[in-house]
């Protein structure tokens, strides 16, 4: 995990608990697992997410720590067949959900995957499955920290405001402060 997504996970897990017992309801960043908690054969991203938060909840977003990634990956069974994750399973892991809905990371590549609610058809009988970013870090700065949580969660919710006071909610944030003298 890049240095500067990590500090942005620490700076906004203290200002969320500085705001509990307010928060818990919406969001909570927990501390990061030591190594021996993280279960053997995650890939790396994945690993050095539970090394900074040991699961998250983020408005619409769910990251699950180490006590609740096992039970996540019934998900994988239920994924319609067009998909092919149900034909390798071994390729695909759950790591957390949008809504309810499965969040997919392929071992190999690391890109993270989703099904689009671009209709109102239950996640496992869309005909749409996408890759939404090509890996973990970019997943987590844009959408679950960023201005594309406006995109796939709600830009009406307690996590869109809390995003909007640090900030986060404007396309580009990242791009104009690495570009500042």
């Amino acid at each position: 995990m890049n240095p500067d997504l990590r500090e942005l996970i620490a700076e906004l897990r203290t200002d969320l608990e500085a705001d509990q017992p307010a928060t818990l309801v919406w969001a909570q960043i927990y501390d990061g697992a030591s190594a021996d908690q993280i279960p053997a054969g995650l890939p790396q991203q994945v690993r050095e997410l539970l090394e900074t938060t040991n699961g998250l909840r983020a408005g619409s977003f769910d990251l699950r720590g180490t006590n609740l990634l096992g039970g996540a990956q019934y998900y994988i069974e239920l994924m319609p067949e067009f998909t092919g994750v149900a034909d390798e399973p071994a390729e695909w892991l759950v790591f957390g959900t949008l809504s309810d809905e499965p969040l997919l990371i392929r071992r190999d590549t690391g890109s993270v995957w989703y099904m689009p609610a671009e209709t109102t058809d239950e996640w496992f009988m869309r005909e749409a499955f996408f890759e939404v970013a090509p890996d973990l870090d970019s997943f987590l700065a844009y959408y679950v920290f960023g201005a594309g949580y406006g995109e796939v969660g709600s830009d009406n919710d307690e996590w869109w405001g809390f995003l909007d006071e640090q900030d986060l909610t404007t396309p580009g944030d990242d791009e104009n402060e690495d570009t500042d003298d």
